[in-house]
C-alpha cells in the first residue's frame, strides 16, 4: 500500500526552522522610525537576511538590504553623528565591520567605502537573544 500526502500537508515541515522577526525604535523627530527585519527564508540555510526600513512619515519610507549573517552574529549598531559632522542629518549603522549612512531626510542607505573615523554616539544595538530580535538601547553617557 502506498501512502500519499498532499503537498500542503508537508508545507509546515518545510517552514518549521524559519526565522522572521523585526524590531524597531524611534531615533527622534515626529514620524521617524528605524526597523530591522531579520528573515531566514529556508530552513536548510542557517544564514539570515538583514534589511532596514527607515521611515519619516509622510515624506519617505524605504527598505534597504544590509546583507546576511549567522543569527549569533546579528549585531547592528546604530550611531548618531555629531551635528554638522556630515552634510545632512544621518544615522550610521555598523554591522560586522561594514558601515552605512542612513539619511534621515530621504530614507536612503549608502555604504561607506571606508569606516567613518567617528561614527558618533551609540544609540543602541539590534541583536538576537535566544530566538528574539530586539533593540537594546545604549547605556546613558556618564557626565
Amino acid at each position: 500500500m502506498k501512502i500519499r500526502l498532499p503537498i500542503l500537508t508537508c508545507l509546515p515541515l518545510l517552514l518549521a526552522g524559519c526565522f522572521n522577526q523585526s524590531a524597531g525604535f524611534e531615533p527622534g523627530g515626529e514620524g521617524q522610525s528605524l526597523t530591522l527585519q531579520v528573515t531566514q527564508p529556508w530552513f536548510w540555510d542557517q544564514r539570515v537576511d538583514l534589511e532596514v526600513v527607515m521611515a519619516r512619515l509622510p515624506d519617505c519610507q524605504r527598505r534597504s538590504r544590509l546583507g546576511d549573517a549567522m543569527p549569533a552574529e546579528v549585531a547592528v549598531q546604530v550611531f548618531r553623528p555629531a551635528e554638522g559632522e556630515f552634510a545632512e542629518p544621518i544615522l550610521v549603522l555598523g554591522q560586522s565591520g561594514r558601515y552605512y549612512a542612513l539619511g534621515l531626510g530621504n530614507c536612503e542607505l549608502q555604504a561607506f567605502t571606508t569606516p567613518p573615523p567617528n561614527a558618533g554616539a551609540l544609540l543602541g544595538t539590534f541583536r538576537i537573544e535566544g530566538r528574539t530580535l530586539s533593540f537594546v538601547p545604549a547605556a546613558p553617557a556618564v557626565r
